[in-house]
């Protein structure tokens, strides 16, 4: 009898000492949890701080960027300080992308060969974006030198025609002018004016 009592007093014991390890506390305060960890992955595109485009571009357009980090100045909501024909604001398409937040200069070969904007950058602003080409809706001949000048310097400088577009990213670091220019480059003339766009042309910090 006695040692049927003792066998059955440590099987309890094991029994209560396994419930123990398997989640619950003991005397001690010991106590075993299991933790589920979840792993998020963000994807970065880092662009350069300062390029300059010299060469014609071909390609389908890059598309309308995200919404720009804090402290971004879009072409299209700021007056410019002068212009030589004025410009058109609001979404455009280009290359076959849509831009919401853009500038369009209007250019023809006889009355506005070259259109021009001007904006103050109050030596506030580290970096300007566009994306930029030929609108869709110009005529199908249409070829259009873009040119961006800071504090009176060309920055960058491209010959696109229908169809093609190009990304701008430039440095303006401690620059006070910003000045964006379009130029008719066909040889013959169009029966309708050609827009040269600046697609969401924002200014970041």
């Amino acid at each position: 009898m006695r040692t049927a009592a003792a066998a059955l007093t440590a099987g309890m014991v094991a029994l209560a000492t396994t419930a123990c390890g398997a989640g619950g506390s003991s005397s001690g305060g010991h106590t075993s949890t299991a933790a589920a960890t979840a792993t998020q992955t963000a994807t970065v595109t880092t662009v350069p701080s300062s390029a300059a485009v010299t060469s014609t571009a071909s390609g389908p357009g890059s598309g309308s960027p995200s919404a720009p980090t804090t402290g971004a100045q879009y072409l299209s909501e700021a007056e410019p300080l002068s212009t030589s024909y004025g410009v058109e604001t609001g979404p455009v398409a280009v290359n076959g992308r849509n831009y919401a937040r853009s500038v369009s200069l209007r250019t023809d070969r006889s009355s506005i060969p070259t259109n021009e904007a001007e904006y103050n950058l109050e030596r506030s602003w580290q970096t300007f974006h566009a994306t930029i080409g030929v609108r869709d809706d110009s005529p199908t001949d249409a070829v259009l030198t873009f040119e961006v000048l800071v504090d009176g310097r060309s920055a960058a400088r491209a010959v696109l025609r229908l169809g093609q577009s190009q990304d701008l990213n430039l440095g303006v670091s401690d620059a006070l002018r910003l000045k964006i220019a379009v130029t008719y480059t066909a040889t013959a003339d169009t029966p309708t004016y050609c827009y040269g766009a600046w697609g969401d042309a924002r200014l970041e910090t």
